[in-house]
């Protein structure tokens, strides 16, 4: 894996979307997670592989040396780089069936979910995501 930020990239218009990404940024106190809106001039140059029709359907994570990898399949990628996350990494790694499947129920579910988050914690995540989005990337 490169050594370099891992690019996450989500739908800047789902507010359960952008409050997941904030969770996993308070989890990456040392920065290496870079969040970045699929719908910013710099989602689209990351995802230039991608299908745009495509973009949207799930989260994607994308190394340094650009390797795009999407839905439950960047879970891995992500959790390595938290503290605390190599287990889960592991895990989500060595069952990607199981983490492509648990990925999907909550990604289409992600408007119901989102109800059980507050307005409060929506500003929050925000604030956050704000606080570490690279200029033209959100």
């Amino acid at each position: 894996m490169a050594d370099g930020p891992v690019s996450v990239l989500y739908d800047r218009d789902c507010g359960f979307c952008r409050w997941s990404v904030a969770k996993l940024l308070e989890l990456d106190p040392v920065g290496s997670l870079e969040p970045v809106a699929i719908q910013s001039s710099h989602g689209s140059q990351l995802l230039a592989s991608v299908p745009a029709a495509e973009r949207l359907a799930s989260a994607h994570a994308v190394t340094s040396d650009g390797r795009v990898f999407s839905g439950g399949d960047a879970a891995p990628v992500i959790a390595a780089r938290l503290r605390r996350g190599k287990a889960a990494a592991a895990a989500a790694g060595a069952f990607p069936p199981l983490t492509r499947a648990g990925y999907r129920l909550v990604a289409g579910n992600r408007e119901f979910a989102g109800r059980f988050v507050s307005g409060s914690s929506r500003a929050k995540a925000d604030t956050l995501l704000a606080g570490r989005t690279a200029p033209g990337s959100g």
